[in-house]
């Protein structure tokens, strides 16, 4: 059984628009955006970040339902993307490596 309704192009154009938004924030550094305080953080910070978001979509998966869940997995999927660009590690290099595995029939990416 599969998805019931998959990504669309509008939605993979958004990833794509996000990542460039957060590439263009660490190159400009606008006073006021979140992004910019993160960058100024740095990279621990950042991942740290993205830990406590990763805890709570787990949190929020087995305590809450699907809305705060799908809240979490938002702000966790954001933070992850912020210390990709952080790091300077493009998206499509980690989509890259998952397609690799999973061509390969080495399915670590989904817990084998």
């Amino acid at each position: 059984m599969g998805v019931k309704k998959q990504l669309t192009e509008k939605d993979l154009a958004f990833i794509i628009e996000l990542e460039d938004l957060l590439y263009d924030r660490k190159n400009e550094m606008p006073k006021g955006s979140y992004t910019t305080s993160m960058f100024k953080k740095g990279v621990d910070k950042i991942a740290q970040k993205v830990g406590e978001e990763a805890v709570e979509t787990v949190i929020a998966s087995k305590n809450k339902g699907k809305k705060e869940t799908i809240a979490e997995a938002a702000d966790l999927l954001f933070h992850l993307m912020l210390l990709l660009a952080e790091k300077e590690i493009p998206l499509h290099k980690v989509v890259k490596t998952l397609r690799k595995r999973h061509d390969k029939g080495n399915h670590k990416h989904i817990g084998e």
